[in-house]
């Protein structure tokens, strides 16, 4: 069951953050839609990530990992793992896109899920074994 309880905590873990970005996001793009003209999506978007992924860093360091070790390491990994993640996401869903010949917007949607599900199995691992491992954080500091 501690595995299972994990990979639950995980989960409501990282649909907080969705959340978390998905208001952020709306918010910022009430606040400064008209102020930012064609640079509305990206800078509401990347700022709204920003504060997502540093919520979801903090409640997988402490909540679902319990890592007790350097965070500032564990801070560091963690954006090292997530910058690529996000983007294979965007690499692998145009990837697939341009090979499938898929040019409506829903298909290219659903293909984004099944590909985010599987990099959010891999992330997940990657967290345990590498970002949040307690076992590198004391074979690390020598």
């Amino acid at each position: 069951m501690g595995k299972f309880s994990q990979l639950i905590k995980y989960s409501l873990s990282s649909i907080a953050s969705w959340a978390i970005d998905v208001g952020m996001f709306l918010l910022l793009k009430i606040l400064l839609d008209a102020r930012l003209g064609d640079f509305s999506d990206l800078v509401c978007t990347a700022a709204a990530r920003a504060v997502s992924s540093f919520f979801n860093f903090n409640a997988n360091n402490r909540l679902v990992f319990g890592h007790r070790g350097d965070y500032g390491r564990a801070l560091l990994r963690y954006y090292c793992l997530a910058v690529p993640i996000m983007l294979c996401s965007a690499g692998l869903v145009t990837l697939l896109d341009h090979v499938l010949g898929v040019s409506a917007p829903t298909l290219s949607t659903a293909i984004k899920v099944c590909v985010d599900v599987l990099l959010y199995l891999a992330s997940f691992t990657i967290q345990k074994k590498w970002v949040f491992s307690q076992k590198h954080d004391k074979t690390d500091s020598r």
